[in-house]
């Protein structure tokens, strides 16, 4: 009976110790989602600081676009040159950098590219847009 008893002590010792072990690591992540969730407030911040010193932060996707590429004017929607997350064309034309971006005598964004490939990609992102 009394190693029963012994038994039961030490296995709610060590429950005791498991439990605690598992708070400590519970309020070690909770403190570090803290610090995680400040770093990206902070980056949000700097992003959007960024966006209105050089571009627009208030940039709509269904804006129209006008483009003058390699002489030719496009027009395409923000948010169709947008669409592909990460891409050169997405960062250009997000609207953060709208006031650094070259402009033609009209104001139009002006891009000396290959007026004819810059249109089969507006095409092809206007066709990925539309397609199921």
């Amino acid at each position: 009976m009394e190693e029963i008893k012994a038994a039961k002590q030490r296995l709610k010792f060590y429950r005791d110790q498991l439990e605690l072990d598992y708070q400590l690591e519970i309020r070690a992540l909770e403190e570090a989602e803290s610090r995680v969730l400040k770093r990206i407030e902070s980056f949000d911040a700097k992003k959007k600081e960024t966006a209105d010193a050089n571009g627009r932060s208030d940039a709509t996707k269904d804006e129209l676009l006008e483009i003058n590429a390699g002489g030719n004017i496009i027009f395409a929607r923000r948010s169709v040159l947008t669409q592909i997350e990460g891409s050169r064309l997405g960062a250009i034309f997000s609207g953060r950098w709208d006031n650094r971006l070259q402009r033609d005598n009209k104001g139009r964004i002006f891009l000396d590219v290959n007026a004819t490939c810059f249109q089969a990609i507006v095409d092809y992102l206007n066709d990925r847009n539309i397609s199921p």
